[in-house]
Parts: C-alpha cells; structure tokens; sequence
C-alpha cells in the first residue's frame, strides 16, 4: 500500500479533527463546566473534518482534469500535461503517481528530453 502526502494531509485533518471535537465535549462536560468554552472549539474540530474531506474532493477533481486530458493525448510526457491544465508540474506528478498506483495510468521511457509519457492503462 502506498501511503501519498494527500492522504497524510487528509488523514490528519481527520484525527485533528476528531480529536478537537472529543476534547471539546469532554471539557464543557467535565473540565471546567462550561460549554462556552466547549463550543468554539468542537466548531474547530467539525470545520477540520469538513475541511479534509473537501481536500479529498480537490484531489478527485484534479486527478480527473489529468484524466481527462491524457483521454485525449495518450503518450503525453509531464510538463505537457502540466502546461495544458494549468497544474503545476509537482501537482501533476503527485495525480500521476497515485493514478498509476491504481493502475488508471502507465508510464513508458522514452528519449529525453521527455524522458517519460503517460498514458491511460488498457
């Protein structure tokens, strides 16, 4: 299983989240008594969690513009892809590593200065 530092970001959120939320009960609960203080801060953690699910959701939509575009022009090398969604070059790569990992991408080697293309998976 790869681990991506989107899923860490998103992962993190979520326990940050989770875990501001928990504290928060348990403090307008049983720590200083009262819920004012509770409050803001179990909104903290609910607006963490929402927070990491609309990354996720960023993620989807990013993957599915390079998607899209290698649809239309397979064997296209990663600055290409870049340029022509408007990514940067480290965004790109990060959907493209994720989408080989399940296997909606292949790469080949090719000559430089393109050294590798991408290409939809059969």
């Amino acid at each position: 299983m790869t681990i991506y530092s989107d899923d860490l970001v998103r992962a993190s959120g979520h326990i940050v989240g989770l875990g501001a939320s928990v504290l928060a009960a348990y403090d307008a609960v049983a720590g200083s008594g009262s819920p004012s203080l509770g409050l803001p801060l179990a909104c903290c953690g609910m607006t963490l969690i929402y927070t990491a699910g609309s990354f996720q959701d960023h993620l989807r939509r990013r993957d599915t513009r390079v998607v899209a575009y290698l649809s239309a022009h397979p064997g296209t090398p990663l600055p290409e892809i870049s340029a022509a969604t408007g990514l940067s070059e480290e965004r790109v790569a990060s959907s493209l590593q994720r989408l080989a990992a399940d296997g909606t991408v292949t790469s080949q080697a090719g000559p430089p200065p393109a050294s590798r293309s991408y290409r939809l998976a059969l």
